[in-house]
Parts: structure tokens; C-alpha cells; sequence
């Protein structure tokens, strides 16, 4: 027996905490548990050494807990009857956010020949490889300028012979009572809305050509929605909007959100220049930031704080049966890549990858390949982080629980406590 190698211990507070990034366990430690840990089970009582160990944080002696994460791993990437696309039906989008890759260009939409092969594409990938569920991720652009698209291909790729799931990244403003009763009969489950900030920070920032007000209108929309399916909400916050968190929270208790939807943090990056025309937090900068919030926020409904456990499927980036379709058939493993044709590896239009290269360097990632990651307690959560950021610009992209796990462990232990 022995401890894992992917604990994180908390002895600061009473009382000791211990989470696991494996199992995703986190677990409070009375002193005759606390002794049996640091034991590594020895002489300890078998009641205690076995909630230990399923638990995760005891683990026998001979298992190679990296080798363990590389072949569930491996075998997930590799899973043929689960099949997940992300679609993109436009690229077009009525807001022009100064931090989006889309910077006020014009990509077109999917004509009705390629809705058509869209269709043609996925019941064949589900009819050859026997698919059991089926995962759906509607991109952008802004999905809701072609609604219809949405519609249409639903129709023709949902069956009862497979299981269904749908999901949509979207800003919100065509989102109104009609538009979430269709995506709801359409097998969305899941939609996330940015709202980066107060009214008045917002509008800056999610805007439209011609400027005004988008707050109100959103935040009008995914209240109604909220009844429909469950509404997540994205705020992007940088140097600009990240001591605005407050505010924010007061407007959405004035429109009555609380208990409704979900909120968590995302720091803006420098994904495809983003941060060229304004700041961007560091690592340290933003897991500060949002533990505090997780802390503060914890109580309100809008942020549950906790750590995830094992991800051994990375993203879909890396994962053989999952795809990204442009509006043109372009097929790219990343959704970031959506709209450059150099990253494309091949069309719906096409049976053989053109480009098996930008196939084969997703597929072949390898989060063993930094010793830093392996050496890692939260590698089982992470994996290596996000592969693009790994592929495109040769450097780690480490989660924020590298920086504040132990912060938010103990805002996890508090809300589960005080509940």
C-alpha cells in the first residue's frame, strides 16, 4: 500500500484536507484516518484503509499510476462508439468582440448542398462504426443566425437507435423564448452564454457594429431559456472587467438568475492574437481571481466550487472519432482552427483525409512527453493541458488548480459544509 501520487494535501487548516485528481475525491481527515494515510495503510483499521483506498488516496503497491492514465487514456481516444462533432453552420456572427479570432469578418454560412453532406457524413461515420451515442456541439460564429441549419441536420442525424445530446456555444441575443423551445426539441441539453461584466462592461465588450445595449436582452433571454435546458455563463475577464465580478453578480440578482444558471471564469488568452490589442492576466493573476470568486461566490448558486477528477479523454482534439465541420465541409480537429484552411486535413466532400498530417500530430499527442506534467499531482485532471496552446505555441498550458487547488479544496469543503 501506498499513498498516490496524485494527492494534494491541505495541513494548513483544521481540518486536514486531501484531494485526489484521480478520483476527484476530496476528503476531510479526523486524526485516526490522518495517521492510516501517512501510513500508507499500515496497522491502520481495514475500515479506514479501505474508504482510503476507494477513495483514491491509497493505492496498492504495484500499480504504475502513469501507466494506469496512459492506457485508459488511450483506449477513450480511441473509442469508436461515441462519435462528437462540433459544427460550425456559420461563421458569421452579429457581435464584433474585440477579443474574438472573428475581428468583424465575413465567412459565409453552409449552403444547402453541404447541410446536405453533413448529414450524409455522420450517418455513415455512425453506420461503420456501430455508434452508440452521439454528441453534438453547435459553434460559431453565432449558430442562431442559421437556426434553420441547426434544425435540419438534427432531423437528419437523430435516430432512437442512437443515444442524443446536444449542446451550443452562443452569445444569446437571438436566444429568445421561441428559439430555446426549438433547440430543446432539437436535443440541446446545454448552452453557454458569455456575460463579461455589468451592464455597462459588458456592452463595451460584447457589442454590436453598431454599439448599444446587449446586457439586458441577453440576460432577459436565458432567464426564459433556463426553464428550457441548463444555461451556463462564460465570463471572459482580462485587466479590463476582472475586479467587476460583484457588479455582475448584483445585476443578475436583480434580473432574479440566481438558482437558474451557472457561472464560471475564463481568462481571456492569447489564442489566435487575442491579447494583441489589450492585456491579458498571467496564470498566477487569474487563479487568483477566481478562487476568490469560487470563495465568495460559493453560497450564491452561481459558482460551485470543486475539482474535477480523471479526463482521460483530453479534448476532442485528440480523439480519433471527433470532428470539427466548417460551413464550407472543412473538416479540422480543433475548433480554434475553424476558418483556416492550411489546418484543415480534409472536407465532408472528400473519403480520404487530404492532409493526414494535421490528422496524425492531434492524434498522437502525448501528454507524457513533459516531465513536468508528469511530475505533476493534478496531471489526471488536466492531462498535459490544452493541446493547441502545447501544439502551436510549445509551451504548457497549465489549469488554474496548479495555482489555487488548495484554496478552492477548501472552498469545496465549506460549501458542502455549510449547505
Amino acid at each position: 500500500m501506498k499513498q498516490s501520487r496524485f494527492n494534494v494535501i491541505d495541513k494548513g487548516n483544521q481540518p486536514t484536507l486531501v484531494y485526489n485528481s484521480y478520483s476527484g475525491a476530496i476528503v476531510a481527515l479526523d486524526a485516526e484516518y490522518e495517521k492510516a494515510l501517512f501510513a500508507n495503510g499500515a496497522n491502520g483499521p481495514s475500515e479506514i484503509v479501505d474508504n482510503l483506498m476507494d477513495a483514491g488516496l491509497l493505492v496498492s503497491d504495484g500499480l504504475d499510476e502513469i501507466e494506469h492514465l496512459k492506457e485508459i487514456s488511450s483506449a477513450c481516444r480511441m473509442q469508436s462508439k461515441s462519435l462528437s462533432f462540433t459544427i460550425a453552420p456559420t461563421l458569421n456572427c452579429n457581435f464584433r468582440c474585440p477579443y474574438c479570432y472573428e475581428d468583424g469578418k465575413r465567412y459565409g454560412s453552409m449552403s444547402d448542398q453541404c447541410v446536405d453532406q453533413v448529414i450524409k457524413h455522420i450517418n455513415g461515420m455512425a453506420l461503420d462504426n456501430q455508434a452508440e451515442s452521439l454528441q453534438i456541439a453547435w459553434y460559431g460564429g453565432e449558430p442562431l443566425l442559421a437556426i434553420e441549419t441547426v434544425e435540419k441536420i438534427t432531423r437528419g442525424i437523430r435516430s432512437d437507435e442512437i443515444l442524443f445530446n446536444a449542446s451550443m456555444v452562443t452569445n444569446g441575443y437571438f436566444l429568445d423564448g421561441k428559439t430555446a423551445e426549438l433547440l430543446a426539441k432539437n436535443g440541446v441539453t446545454h448552452v453557454q452564454v458569455t456575460v463579461d461584466g455589468p451592464p455597462e462592461i459588458h456592452n463595451q465588450r460584447r457589442c454590436l457594429p453598431s454599439g448599444g445595449d446587449t446586457f439586458n436582452r441577453i440576460i432577459d433571454n436565458v432567464k426564459r431559456a433556463s426553464a428550457y435546458f441548463n444555461v451556463i455563463l462564460r465570463v471572459n475577464v482580462d485587466p479590463t472587467n476582472g475586479d467587476q465580478i460583484d457588479r455582475l453578480i448584483d445585476s443578475l440578482d436583480q434580473k432574479g438568475l440566481r438558482n437558474r444558471v451557472k457561472l464560471y471564469l475564463a481568462a481571456v488568452d492569447d489564442i489566435n492574437g487575442a491579447c494583441a490589442n489589450s492585456p491579458c492576466y498571467s496564470e498566477d493573476e487569474f487563479a487568483s481571481i477566481e478562487a476568490s470568486c469560487l470563495s465568495r461566490y460559493k453560497m450564491t448558486g452561481y459558482m460551485d466550487p470543486f475539482l474535477p477528477g480523471f479526463n482521460p479523454t483530453i479534448c476532442g482534439a485528440v480523439n480519433k472519432y471527433s470532428e470539427v465541420i466548417g460551413p464550407d465541409g472543412s473538416l479540422y480537429k480543433c475548433w480554434n482552427e475553424i476558418g483556416y484552411s492550411d489546418r484543415s486535413y480534409g472536407s465532408i466532400f472528400e473519403s480520404v483525409a487530404s492532409n493526414a498530417f494535421e490528422v496524425s500530430k492531434w492524434t498522437a499527442y502525448d501528454f507524457c512527453s513533459d516531465s513536468e506534467c508528469l511530475n505533476c499531482s493534478l496531471l489526471p485532471m488536466c492531462m498535459g493541458g490544452c493541446p493547441f496552446t502545447r501544439l502551436y505555441e510549445n509551451k504548457t498550458s497549465c489549469v488554474s488548480a496548479r495555482k489555487n487547488c488548495i484554496k478552492v479544496m477548501r472552498a469545496a469543503y465549506d460549501f458542502k459544509h455549510k449547505k
